[in-house]
């Protein structure tokens, strides 16, 4: 086969150094005379292609690519020379490998002009890698609509200049719009100058200049787009291109308003169950106080009643009979233990001079305790003037008092006690101290209720109960009582129910 132009001369100089530059292309490049022969390959063709460049020599552009004839190659070559701008010629096409695979190539045709003649020189880039990624982002942008598309989440994406580029079904079904209607256009131009619309384009604006995420709830509230109120948490995501430019902002919108409300509900049920325990408490001591009251009075006068009687049986019966003198002093001395037993009872449950006020109570406190404790010392503190409480705020700081005492008489081995009253300028402060052998408290005990009780107690008076406790010092319980007036519980629960 003759070439109507002579051959290259591989060996000057300049064309080695063209040669050379060629060789070291990532690209196939290879030159085509007018009878679509190949003039020169470089490495990368011989790679690409599977051939040697012997072979490659050899062959035609048909060879390697079954689709173009010689008349069409032909036809391509005479469009490259009408190129008189110099601009190149691009076209897709797919090149045969030597092992008979089809590879999608991209090829860029220029004119190359020599001393001896014109050639096309056509650069020749792989596909192949650029076709898979062009895949997997479709496979992805599938995915993407499939989940999207299916998700109960508002989810709209909008340009630089807050022009709206996809919404979903969601976002659509919640702002009443179709997808033509909105694609290309603002919220502003579709909604008008809605507080919503303000609260999304201020998000979007910050993560355009910030380019950093961004979030917020959004509460509707009588909107045209909702009934009633919801509230919704959007999320602004800046989306960017391989160059690292910001081509979008995706807005995702959830409806919260069923969760901010089991969190609101779940945030107030520790205030109801305080007020619930305060109210029982509450009730517990009323019925401990009638109680009390019921066994003082009608059973100890009963009581007393039957002591009498057993007394004038022993004056008017038992004078001529030792036996029966006996037996009425037997049935004497157990109804004083009775009796005795009643009273115990009646004081356990609701002390009544605890009605005298808090001081008088505690020193009847403290005579019991040193009673049944001859080896420790308890001294009571307290202001000359009584110290005026309400009766539940003195019930409530007289059991924490209580409380403490019996956990010193179980636990502490304690051979000091001391409890202080001072009265401050809007509050009471109770504080119990004792010199025992006292403990950890950064180690709770699960079945530590009795000092829960104390510091429930300490909360439903509006103050509150403090313990410190050291091993090497002992323990002090410390309660602070305001002295604001305190609030009815069923009113507090009636006005906290409303």
């Amino acid at each position: 086969m003759q070439f109507s132009d002579p051959p290259l001369t591989i060996t000057d100089e300049p064309l080695r150094l063209v040669e050379f530059a060629l060789n070291k292309v990532r690209d196939a490049v290879f030159l085509v005379d007018n009878q679509t022969r190949f003039f020169y390959v470089n490495e990368e063709s011989c790679r690409l292609l599977g051939y040697s460049s012997q072979e490659l020599l050899t062959m035609t552009v048909s060879d390697i690519d079954p689709g173009w004839s010689r008349e069409k190659v032909t036809a391509m070559r005479q469009r490259v020379l009408e190129q008189a701008d110099g601009n190149t010629f691009t076209f897709e096409t797919c090149h045969q490998s030597k092992q008979g695979v089809m590879i999608p190539v991209e090829v860029s045709s220029n004119l190359f002009v020599c001393e001896e003649g014109s050639y096309s020189m056509c650069v020749v880039k792989d596909l192949r890698e650029r076709r898979h990624l062009e895949q997997m982002a479709h496979m992805r942008e599938q995915e993407f609509r499939v989940l999207v598309e299916n998700s109960p989440d508002m989810v709209v994406r909008f340009d630089p200049r807050l022009k709206c580029q996809y919404a979903n079904p969601a976002a659509l079904r919640h702002l009443h719009l179709t997808a033509e209607a909105l694609r290309g256009h603002s919220l502003r131009e579709m909604l008008g100058d809605l507080s919503c619309v303000r609260h999304i384009e201020r998000l979007v604006q910050q993560v355009i200049v910030s380019q950093i995420e961004a979030d917020g709830e959004l509460v509707e509230s009588d909107s045209p787009l909702s009934q009633g109120t919801v509230i919704n948490h959007t999320r602004c995501v800046p989306e960017f291109d391989c160059h690292g430019n910001l081509t979008s902002v995706m807005v995702v919108g959830r409806d919260i308003t069923a969760i901010h409300y089991a969190e609101k509900k779940l945030e107030d049920s520790p205030m109801r169950l305080r007020l619930l325990a305060r109210q029982r408490e509450v009730s517990r001591e009323e019925e401990r106080k009638r109680i009390a009251r019921e066994i003082h009075d009608e059973l100890g006068q009963h009581l007393t009643t039957l002591r009498m009687g057993i007394s004038m049986l022993r004056i008017q019966f038992t004078q001529d009979n030792p036996q029966l003198h006996e037996r009425v002093m037997h049935l004497k001395g157990l109804a004083d233990k009775t009796i005795q037993v009643v009273r115990n009872v009646a004081t356990r449950l609701r002390p009544n001079v605890l009605d005298m006020g808090l001081t008088p109570a505690l020193e009847w406190l403290r005579d019991e305790f040193i009673s049944r404790h001859m080896g420790c010392s308890c001294r009571l503190i307290a202001p000359e003037k009584e110290v005026r409480l309400s009766d539940e705020q003195a019930t409530a700081a007289f059991r924490v008092a209580q409380e403490s005492l019996t956990n010193i008489s179980r636990h502490a081995e304690a051979t000091e006690v001391t409890i202080l009253i001072v009265r401050h300028a809007g509050a009471v402060v109770l504080t119990v101290c004792d010199n025992g052998r006292g403990f950890d408290c950064q180690q709770p005990k699960d079945n530590a209720f009795g000092l829960m009780s104390m510091k429930e107690r300490g909360r439903m008076l509006g103050g509150k109960v403090e313990i410190d406790s050291d091993p090497a010092v002992g323990t002090r319980v410390k309660l602070t009582i305001p002295l604001q007036q305190i609030t009815n519980n069923n009113e507090d629960l009636e006005a906290y129910n409303e």
